[in-house]
């Protein structure tokens, strides 16, 4: 019999081992939450300067447009001139593509933050590295790191509305005439819609706009809903001018005509 007191060495090993192997799993999962916290602070802070950044270059888009409206007169007075204008869009933005292959350096279909500080730096826009990075994620609107081409057409028109013709002549001297009034129709075609001329088009100015001519029958409010929400590609309830441009380059139909082009060439 052990007397009182008298625990055997055995057991006191024991309790220790127990003791600490408790204490390292917890320190060890409480490590773990603490970096799992981190890295949700990190994202959160990443997520929180991207919206800024988002909100900044909106508003210079958006003030761009208001100084063009005091300027030009309006392009388009229906919704069917625009879409009347669909092939003359995807013609006119067709030789893009060559330009585009010719920045995406490991032809990987993408332009990446390098690709685009030199594709920039041959338009001789001046910008800063920190300005280089906002405006190529501003570019990038399906998030997969690289602007693919539809996305570029979108960055050029964007160029062209901040910055002036010049940029698309650095892309093309031959083109460049051409490209000013592809881009001029694009940008004035968002500005039939934004009737508030703040930059953010509304679900109500698509359905306005779309019964505007009278002799017509009302748009049913199902298409123009659907009409919207194919636009409005974040879902937050307006459409910026880069969501739009990629809208009207899908339904021009630029992206799948190159797309079958691509195939047709592959061995």
């Amino acid at each position: 019999m052990i007397a009182s007191g008298n625990v055997p060495s055995s057991s006191l090993e024991l309790h220790s081992n127990l003791h600490n192997n408790i204490a390292y799993h917890f320190i060890s999962q409480l490590q773990n939450f603490i970096a799992e916290m981190g890295c949700v602070e990190s994202k959160l802070v990443a997520t929180i300067k991207y919206r800024r950044v988002e909100k900044d270059l909106d508003k210079k888009v958006a003030e761009a447009l208001k100084e063009r409206t005091k300027s030009k007169k309006k392009t388009f007075r229906s919704v069917n001139s625009i879409t009347m204008g669909l092939p003359r869009f995807k013609e006119g933005l067709r030789n893009i593509r060559d330009v585009f292959d010719q920045y995406d350096e490991d032809s990987n279909g993408t332009i990446d933050n390098e690709e685009l500080r030199n594709c920039l730096n041959k338009l001789q826009v001046q910008m800063s590295e920190e300005e280089i990075d906002n405006i190529h994620r501003y570019c990038d609107i399906d998030n997969r790191k690289g602007i693919q081409f539809p996305e570029f057409v979108v960055f050029l028109c964007l160029m062209y509305l901040l910055f002036g013709s010049d940029v698309t002549y650095r892309v093309s001297e031959f083109e460049s005439a051409r490209l000013n009034y592809v881009f001029d129709e694009l940008i004035d075609a968002f500005l039939f819609f934004d009737k508030d001329g703040n930059g953010k088009m509304k679900r109500k100015d698509v359905t306005q706009r779309m019964n505007e001519a009278t002799h017509q029958e009302r748009t049913p409010s199902h298409i123009t809903s659907q009409l919207f929400k194919e636009m409005d590609l974040n879902r937050n309830g307006h459409v910026n001018l880069k969501e739009f441009l990629l809208s009207i380059i899908r339904w021009a139909g630029i992206e799948t005509d190159d797309d079958e082009a691509r195939n047709e060439t592959s061995p």
